[in-house]
Protein backbone atom coordinates (compact mmCIF):
# COMPACT_ATOMS: atom_id res chain seq x y z
CA UNK A 1 0.00 0.00 0.00
CA UNK A 2 1.85 2.97 -1.41
CA UNK A 3 0.83 6.28 1.11
CA UNK A 4 2.76 9.36 1.82
CA UNK A 5 5.87 9.37 4.54
CA UNK A 6 4.08 11.64 6.98
CA UNK A 7 0.33 13.46 7.44
CA UNK A 8 -0.43 16.86 9.01
CA UNK A 9 -0.35 16.28 12.72
CA UNK A 10 -3.36 18.76 13.07
CA UNK A 11 -5.91 19.45 10.06
CA UNK A 12 -8.65 22.19 10.03
CA UNK A 13 -12.23 20.98 12.96
CA UNK A 14 -14.17 23.16 10.26
CA UNK A 15 -15.53 20.38 7.77
CA UNK A 16 -15.86 22.76 4.66
CA UNK A 17 -12.14 24.29 5.56
CA UNK A 18 -10.57 20.60 5.98
CA UNK A 19 -12.30 19.63 2.52
CA UNK A 20 -10.64 22.28 0.77
CA UNK A 21 -7.10 21.19 2.23
CA UNK A 22 -7.97 17.18 1.81
CA UNK A 23 -7.43 15.73 -1.56
CA UNK A 24 -9.63 12.87 -0.73
CA UNK A 25 -10.67 10.53 -3.37
CA UNK A 26 -12.06 7.49 -3.04
CA UNK A 27 -9.71 5.31 -4.59
CA UNK A 28 -9.92 1.73 -4.45
CA UNK A 29 -7.33 -0.42 -2.00
CA UNK A 30 -8.11 -3.86 -1.13
CA UNK A 31 -8.78 -5.36 2.65
CA UNK A 32 -5.91 -7.45 1.91
CA UNK A 33 -3.65 -4.09 1.46
CA UNK A 34 -5.27 -2.19 4.49
CA UNK A 35 -5.05 -5.73 6.86
CA UNK A 36 -0.87 -5.69 5.51
CA UNK A 37 -0.17 -2.80 7.99
CA UNK A 38 1.11 -4.30 10.96
CA UNK A 39 0.06 -4.44 14.11
CA UNK A 40 1.55 -4.89 17.06
CA UNK A 41 1.02 -7.23 20.45
CA UNK A 42 -0.20 -3.57 22.10
CA UNK A 43 -2.74 -3.59 18.96
CA UNK A 44 -3.87 -7.13 19.81
CA UNK A 45 -4.20 -6.66 23.21
CA UNK A 46 -6.47 -3.53 22.89
CA UNK A 47 -8.73 -5.49 20.62
CA UNK A 48 -9.02 -8.49 23.60
CA UNK A 49 -10.16 -6.07 25.95
CA UNK A 50 -12.85 -4.12 23.28
CA UNK A 51 -14.37 -7.85 22.24
CA UNK A 52 -14.59 -8.45 25.95
CA UNK A 53 -16.40 -5.10 26.74
CA UNK A 54 -18.67 -4.74 23.68
CA UNK A 55 -21.26 -6.66 21.97
CA UNK A 56 -20.52 -7.82 18.58
CA UNK A 57 -22.35 -5.95 16.57
CA UNK A 58 -20.38 -2.55 18.05
CA UNK A 59 -17.27 -4.63 18.05
CA UNK A 60 -17.21 -4.89 14.16
CA UNK A 61 -18.01 -1.35 14.05
CA UNK A 62 -14.85 -0.55 15.77
CA UNK A 63 -13.22 -2.59 13.40
CA UNK A 64 -14.71 -1.18 9.98
CA UNK A 65 -13.96 2.34 11.40
CA UNK A 66 -10.57 1.37 12.06
CA UNK A 67 -10.07 0.20 8.51
CA UNK A 68 -12.47 2.65 7.07
CA UNK A 69 -9.78 5.88 8.22
CA UNK A 70 -7.18 3.81 7.54
CA UNK A 71 -8.66 3.91 3.58
CA UNK A 72 -9.08 7.35 3.96
CA UNK A 73 -5.21 8.15 4.88
CA UNK A 74 -4.65 6.74 1.79
CA UNK A 75 -6.42 8.50 -0.60
CA UNK A 76 -5.35 11.99 0.30
CA UNK A 77 -5.60 12.79 4.13
CA UNK A 78 -3.45 15.79 3.92
CA UNK A 79 -0.03 15.70 3.93
CA UNK A 80 2.75 17.62 4.04
CA UNK A 81 1.02 20.82 4.40
CA UNK A 82 3.60 24.09 4.90
CA UNK A 83 4.09 25.14 8.31
CA UNK A 84 2.00 22.42 9.41
CA UNK A 85 3.45 19.86 11.83
CA UNK A 86 4.27 16.26 10.49
CA UNK A 87 3.19 12.96 12.00
CA UNK A 88 4.97 9.96 10.75
CA UNK A 89 2.57 7.22 9.34
CA UNK A 90 3.87 4.65 11.53
CA UNK A 91 3.10 6.92 14.84
CA UNK A 92 -0.36 8.07 13.14
CA UNK A 93 -1.52 4.36 12.70
CA UNK A 94 -0.41 3.20 15.55
CA UNK A 95 -2.51 6.09 17.75
CA UNK A 96 -5.28 5.60 15.04
CA UNK A 97 -6.07 1.65 15.98
CA UNK A 98 -6.20 2.40 19.68
CA UNK A 99 -8.30 5.24 19.11
CA UNK A 100 -10.92 3.39 16.35
CA UNK A 101 -10.99 -0.12 18.05
CA UNK A 102 -11.71 1.76 21.54
CA UNK A 103 -13.79 4.70 20.16
CA UNK A 104 -17.45 3.07 21.79
CA UNK A 105 -15.70 0.88 24.77
CA UNK A 106 -18.22 3.51 26.39
CA UNK A 107 -21.11 1.42 24.93
CA UNK A 108 -19.99 -1.30 27.56
CA UNK A 109 -22.86 -3.89 29.58
CA UNK A 110 -19.72 -5.80 30.92
CA UNK A 111 -20.08 -5.99 34.24
CA UNK A 112 -16.68 -3.96 34.88
CA UNK A 113 -18.39 -1.47 32.70
CA UNK A 114 -21.40 -0.91 34.87
CA UNK A 115 -19.96 -0.86 38.02
CA UNK A 116 -17.42 1.81 36.78
CA UNK A 117 -17.63 5.10 38.36
CA UNK A 118 -17.86 6.77 35.16
CA UNK A 119 -20.57 4.85 33.99
CA UNK A 120 -23.12 8.06 34.55
CA UNK A 121 -20.72 10.39 31.89
CA UNK A 122 -21.54 10.60 28.57
CA UNK A 123 -20.44 7.57 26.13
CA UNK A 124 -17.50 9.00 24.89
CA UNK A 125 -15.91 10.67 27.98
CA UNK A 126 -16.58 7.14 29.96
CA UNK A 127 -14.87 5.03 27.40
CA UNK A 128 -12.15 7.78 26.95
CA UNK A 129 -11.58 7.06 30.61
CA UNK A 130 -11.47 3.39 30.24
CA UNK A 131 -9.72 3.57 27.39
CA UNK A 132 -6.92 5.81 29.31
CA UNK A 133 -7.22 3.06 32.22
CA UNK A 134 -6.30 0.55 29.87
CA UNK A 135 -3.35 2.06 28.15
CA UNK A 136 -1.68 3.20 31.19
CA UNK A 137 -1.34 -0.77 31.96
CA UNK A 138 -1.18 -2.03 28.69
CA UNK A 139 1.55 -0.46 26.76
CA UNK A 140 4.41 1.79 29.81
CA UNK A 141 6.13 2.97 26.44
CA UNK A 142 3.03 4.77 25.58
CA UNK A 143 3.99 8.67 26.39
CA UNK A 144 1.86 11.65 27.59
CA UNK A 145 1.47 12.75 24.67
CA UNK A 146 0.44 9.29 22.60
CA UNK A 147 -2.16 8.66 25.43
CA UNK A 148 -3.68 12.01 25.33
CA UNK A 149 -4.01 11.92 21.56
CA UNK A 150 -6.06 8.86 21.73
CA UNK A 151 -7.41 9.47 24.26
CA UNK A 152 -9.05 12.83 23.34
CA UNK A 153 -9.95 11.38 20.10
CA UNK A 154 -12.08 9.08 21.64
CA UNK A 155 -13.86 11.60 24.10
CA UNK A 156 -13.99 14.01 20.99
CA UNK A 157 -15.38 11.88 18.02
CA UNK A 158 -18.99 12.79 18.36
CA UNK A 159 -18.48 16.67 18.90
CA UNK A 160 -18.42 18.76 16.10
CA UNK A 161 -16.46 22.36 15.94
CA UNK A 162 -16.90 25.65 13.35
CA UNK A 163 -12.98 26.51 14.03
CA UNK A 164 -9.81 25.50 15.41
CA UNK A 165 -7.53 22.41 14.89
CA UNK A 166 -8.10 18.55 15.41
CA UNK A 167 -5.45 16.13 15.59
CA UNK A 168 -5.00 13.67 12.72
CA UNK A 169 -6.03 10.95 15.09
CA UNK A 170 -9.56 12.77 15.91
CA UNK A 171 -10.35 13.29 12.57
CA UNK A 172 -10.09 10.10 11.07
CA UNK A 173 -12.03 8.50 13.82
CA UNK A 174 -14.69 11.10 13.45
CA UNK A 175 -14.52 10.43 9.57
CA UNK A 176 -14.07 6.51 10.05
CA UNK A 177 -16.75 6.33 12.33
CA UNK A 178 -19.53 8.65 10.84
CA UNK A 179 -19.58 7.00 7.10
CA UNK A 180 -19.62 3.54 9.04
CA UNK A 181 -22.68 4.70 10.77
CA UNK A 182 -24.62 6.94 8.04
CA UNK A 183 -22.81 6.17 5.14
CA UNK A 184 -22.03 7.71 1.66
CA UNK A 185 -25.06 10.19 1.53
CA UNK A 186 -25.57 11.09 5.60
CA UNK A 187 -25.50 14.87 4.74
CA UNK A 188 -26.74 15.09 1.20
CA UNK A 189 -25.86 12.52 -1.58
CA UNK A 190 -22.20 11.88 -1.89
CA UNK A 191 -21.43 13.72 1.43
CA UNK A 192 -18.98 11.20 2.96
CA UNK A 193 -17.94 9.46 -0.23
CA UNK A 194 -14.36 8.94 1.04
CA UNK A 195 -13.81 5.38 0.08
CA UNK A 196 -14.23 3.09 -2.72
CA UNK A 197 -17.20 0.69 -3.04
CA UNK A 198 -15.38 -1.87 -3.50
CA UNK A 199 -13.26 -1.17 -0.56
CA UNK A 200 -15.97 -0.92 1.69
CA UNK A 201 -17.96 -4.23 0.09
CA UNK A 202 -15.02 -6.21 1.05
CA UNK A 203 -14.59 -4.66 4.36
CA UNK A 204 -17.73 -5.38 5.70
CA UNK A 205 -17.74 -9.09 4.45
CA UNK A 206 -14.58 -8.76 7.01
CA UNK A 207 -16.66 -7.51 9.83
CA UNK A 208 -20.94 -7.78 9.45
CA UNK A 209 -23.24 -5.07 9.98
CA UNK A 210 -25.25 -7.76 12.09
CA UNK A 211 -27.48 -5.86 14.64
CA UNK A 212 -25.69 -2.49 14.67
CA UNK A 213 -28.83 -0.41 14.19
CA UNK A 214 -30.76 -1.52 16.25
CA UNK A 215 -27.98 -1.71 19.10
CA UNK A 216 -26.64 1.55 18.46
CA UNK A 217 -30.18 2.94 18.63
CA UNK A 218 -30.86 1.47 21.62
CA UNK A 219 -27.87 3.09 23.29
CA UNK A 220 -28.46 6.20 21.60
CA UNK A 221 -31.92 6.88 23.10
CA UNK A 222 -30.36 5.96 26.73
CA UNK A 223 -27.93 8.80 25.94
CA UNK A 224 -30.31 11.25 25.60
CA UNK A 225 -33.28 9.99 27.63
CA UNK A 226 -30.89 9.66 31.25
CA UNK A 227 -28.65 12.17 30.17
CA UNK A 228 -29.80 15.29 28.30
CA UNK A 229 -26.50 16.68 28.87
CA UNK A 230 -24.84 14.10 26.54
CA UNK A 231 -22.43 14.90 23.78
CA UNK A 232 -23.92 14.08 21.52
CA UNK A 233 -27.32 16.15 21.98
CA UNK A 234 -24.51 18.97 20.95
CA UNK A 235 -24.08 17.37 17.35
CA UNK A 236 -25.66 18.16 13.96
CA UNK A 237 -29.13 17.07 14.08
CA UNK A 238 -29.20 15.84 17.23
CA UNK A 239 -31.02 13.36 18.10
CA UNK A 240 -32.58 12.96 14.72
CA UNK A 241 -29.10 12.22 13.64
CA UNK A 242 -29.86 8.43 15.17
CA UNK A 243 -32.36 7.99 12.40
CA UNK A 244 -29.58 8.02 9.87
CA UNK A 245 -27.95 4.87 11.09
CA UNK A 246 -27.57 2.81 8.18
CA UNK A 247 -29.75 -0.78 8.78
CA UNK A 248 -28.16 -2.43 5.42
CA UNK A 249 -24.78 -3.06 4.63
CA UNK A 250 -23.06 0.73 2.71
CA UNK A 251 -22.59 -1.41 -0.45
CA UNK A 252 -24.84 -4.89 -1.04
CA UNK A 253 -22.89 -8.16 -1.52
CA UNK A 254 -23.70 -8.56 -4.55
CA UNK A 255 -23.40 -5.57 -5.99
CA UNK A 256 -21.07 -5.76 -8.90
CA UNK A 257 -18.24 -3.22 -8.65
CA UNK A 258 -15.40 -2.39 -11.37
CA UNK A 259 -11.98 -1.25 -9.44
CA UNK A 260 -10.00 -0.32 -13.03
Amino acid sequence: MSTPKTFDAFVPSNSPNFLALAKIRPNYISFDALRSVPIDDAHKAATAYTQKHLATSAFNHSLRTYYFALAIMHNGFPSETPGVPQISFEELQKRLYHACVMHILGWTSHPDGLNHPARKMSFEIFGGIMAYDFLHTLDPTLDAEQVGDIVQSIMLHTTEYTAGQSSAVGTLVTLGASFDAMGYDAFGPGTLNYVHRKTVQEIEKQFPRGTFFKDASEIGGKEFDLKPNCMMGHFRGGRKLMKKTRVESLVSVDEVINVD
